[in-house]
């Protein structure tokens, strides 16, 4: 009886983890193949080594530590160029808002909702903290934010279902129009993200194009 308990626990929690996933393959607005950008498979081609992210939750930024230490230890092990090395990051489920701008994290409180705190004022995050570093924050600080990892070549590709998801949800606590909602948060991505029509697409269709599989939580 004793391991049968345990695997229809095990299965309960297969259930939970399959539902979530199937939130996310959930069929996102119809769009023509010619309205998706797919420029970064390119950039992709142009690599020689190449790495997806999967950054599924905020994790203290994780995959963005990730990220830089796959450039810095191939260039120490290697002597690489960044050109040379391509990092793809991942923005799905809870580590979407990730990649939403400074005010979109201002106008709907994601620091406070999410209980991320900004070390510049330790409170509430009211911008994006993953973006850049505050003024006069340590290079080390700033060697890991998004806005310095664009510059040396990271690719960030944000999941359509998963923002939508998010905005419904925002819309419903705001009273506000759905789509008016998701039309504004896709207008403000931090600059140079993507939007591609899964997490799931992404990370398949990277790995696709040569790119090993990393965690980013």
């Amino acid at each position: 009886m004793t391991h049968r308990r345990e695997f229809l626990a095990q299965l309960g929690v297969l259930a939970t983890a399959l539902t979530v996933d199937a939130e996310e393959m959930r069929a996102s607005p119809v769009h023509g193949a010619s309205s998706w950008d797919t420029s970064w498979i390119d950039k992709l081609a142009t690599a020689q080594y190449r790495a997806v992210f999967n950054a599924s939750d905020f994790a203290d930024g994780a995959a963005m530590d990730y990220a830089a230490t796959f450039l810095d230890h191939f260039h120490e092990v290697h002597a690489t160029r960044d050109q040379q090395t391509r990092p793809v990051i991942v923005f799905r489920r809870l580590g979407t808002a990730m990649a939403f701008n400074d005010a979109t994290w201002d106008r709907y409180a994601i620091g406070e909702d999410a209980k991320i705190e900004d070390p510049a004022t330790h409170a509430p995050a009211k911008r994006n903290v993953f973006w850049k570093a505050s003024e006069g924050a340590s290079p080390a600080s700033t060697a890991t934010k998004l806005e310095t990892l664009h510059q040396r070549g990271v690719i960030s590709l944000v999941c359509n279902v998963a923002l939508s998801n998010w905005a419904r949800r925002a819309a419903e606590s705001a009273h506000r129009d759905v789509t008016e909602v998701t039309t504004e948060v896709r207008a403000n991505l931090i600059p140079g993200a993507i939007l591609v029509p899964s997490g799931i697409y992404a990370l398949i269709r990277a790995q696709n194009a040569g790119c090993a599989w990393m965690p980013g939580t």
